[in-house]
């Protein structure tokens, strides 16, 4: 609407001054309102919105000044207010600037120049202001629907600002993000927490305007986040070797950009180049090894045939067959695995090994605590070979378990595929993690692990193990359905652009811990 055709309502008793008022702005181009006293102006300004307000001071009823207070009460987006005052109302006007007038004009109104100098001034104010809120709620927007974290961290590294993706790729919403100390460096894996702190405490040199970082943080749900963090400073005091500036407030503003997926993929690259490369070598070295051991195994029968108490005889036997064990276990976890796939939910797969399990677990004292997200997609893959996949693992955990542990599982989703983490807090530590997998070692409760790392990486997932301390912890991640193309919210809480809870404790300027020490 252009100044022209704006609204402007006249509050003023005096018959003769309010029609000539009135009649200048008609002439002018103006639509114009009339009200009498300060109530019948409310109730115009309630109505009709005019976009400027000329209010006398002095008025039957409701005075000016009961008006102003009235519209600062009401808040919202009122119009700007022009006080018309008499020369001995100096005091008055003061107190009607105090109260949120715009300007004021003197009675009686010898210039009518002046008033539509001032008419245009306050209508120009407005459209700046409303221009400015609504850069501001544009940029608010924004930056909360950005598919990436975006934040500010204060002089101690706590956060400031947050933006929507937290609820989505961390699990916590604004206010909880806002309302814990130390939320940020706590949500850092322990592994990184003291050198991404470190780093973005220590200072920037003058020609580093920001600082990149490959790092991991953890998710409400225990789940490890891989990201790329991107911190630009605002230089300030306690922060050396930059210029400071006279608004700097030692604020460092950043991005977390989401890298899982493509972590997750180079690892499914590294495994199946090494799988490759351990085919090759088995394949190999089981055809050199075999013809030797059939030799020395054939040796050996004879020599126990001819003498049955010969000791050494039945010891030579004895390794021969567990070499050929060995051979044809890693034949077996080289070997592609039937996949027989259909639409299955991973939840459910997770309560079944549990209600399998849970016979062997009441026998030891065992708790198993499922903590289940909902609104999970379906996966398309195995059913039956992932149930073993789940019951291989949890048994796995329960057996390094103390008389009355805990296992605690978690389902999540992240991106385009379904997290599984089983969490416990072992009763001594896996000596050579990085052997778990593998398939030469011997023992029952190691024999079910690289048949699920095989099963899991023929599904295209992955499987891995971490451990820091007592607490340890598989994560699977699989795949999702056809069907889930579309973005679901993590954990099923607010989705990304539905995050009401605490959007008014941190809107626009005018308008951690793992599963195992969770109760």
């Amino acid at each position: 609407m252009s100044d022209k055709k704006a609204k402007i309502l006249v509050v003023e008793d005096d018959a003769d001054v309010r029609q000539a008022i009135a009649f200048w702005l008609a002439t002018a181009g103006y639509a114009v309102l009339e009200a009498t006293d300060g109530r019948t102006g409310l109730d115009v300004i309630r109505a009709e919105g005019p976009q400027a307000v000329l209010l006398d001071l002095r008025l039957p009823g409701l005075d000016g000044f009961g008006v102003l207070e009235a519209l600062g009460r009401e808040g919202g987006e009122q119009p700007p207010v022009l006080v018309i005052s008499g020369q001995n109302e100096i005091a008055g006007v003061v107190q009607a600037f105090r109260m949120g007038a715009a300007d004021y004009l003197q009675k009686p109104i010898v210039s009518f120049d002046l008033l539509g100098h001032a008419l245009e001034a306050v209508l120009e104010r407005r459209r700046l202001a409303r221009a400015v809120r609504l850069a501001e709620t544009r940029y608010f927007n924004l930056v909360q629907n950005l598919p990436l974290l975006v934040f500010v961290l204060g002089e101690s590294l706590e956060v400031t600002f947050i933006n929507k993706f937290c609820r989505p790729l961390l699990g916590f919403s604004r206010a909880e993000a806002l309302g814990t100390p130390d939320w940020f460096l706590g949500r850092l894996h322990p592994d990184d927490r003291e050198r991404i702190g470190s780093r973005l405490t220590g200072g920037f040199p003058p020609l580093e305007r920001s600082r990149t970082e490959e790092c991991r943080f953890v998710h409400k749900n225990g789940a490890t986040i891989h990201a790329l963090l991107r911190a630009i400073p605002s230089a300030g005091p306690g922060r050396p070797g930059r210029a400071i500036p006279p608004d700097a407030d030692g604020s460092i503003e950043g991005i977390v950009v989401d890298i899982t997926d493509r972590v997750e993929l180079e690892r499914f690259v590294v495994q199946e180049e090494k799988l490759k490369t351990l085919g090759a070598i088995s394949a190999e070295v089981a055809h050199e090894i075999r013809n030797p051991l059939f030799s020395i195994a054939g040796f050996a029968h004879r020599l126990q045939a001819r003498m049955p108490e010969n000791r050494e005889a039945a010891i030579i036997l004895s390794e021969a067959r567990r070499l050929e064990d060995i051979l044809d276990r890693i034949s077996s976890y080289l070997h592609p695995v039937d996949l027989r796939p259909r639409l299955c939910a991973l939840n459910a797969i997770v309560s079944t090994a549990l209600d399998f399990l849970a016979p062997e677990f009441s026998a030891r004292g065992i708790a198993a605590d499922f903590r289940p997200a909902p609104g999970l997609p379906d996966l398309q893959l195995d059913p039956e070979l992932l149930t073993q996949v789940v019951t291989s693992l949890v048994r796995y955990a329960a057996r390094r378990l103390p008389q009355g542990g805990r296992v605690v599982l978690a389902s999540s989703r992240h991106a385009r595929f379904g997290h599984l983490d089983v969490a416990f807090a072992a009763d001594r530590p896996v000596a050579e993690p990085e052997l778990l997998f593998l398939p030469f070692e011997e023992g029952e409760e190691r024999m079910g692990l690289p048949l699920s790392y095989r099963i899991v990486k023929n599904m295209g997932g992955s499987l891995t193990f971490s451990q820091i301390g007592p607490d340890a912890a598989f994560t699977v991640q699989l795949p999702l359905g056809q069907s889930s193309d579309q973005p679901l919210p993590a954990n099923g809480e607010d989705d990304l652009f539905d995050d009401n809870d605490d959007t008014a404790a941190n809107g626009p300027p005018d308008a951690g811990r793992s599963p195992l020490e969770r109760p």
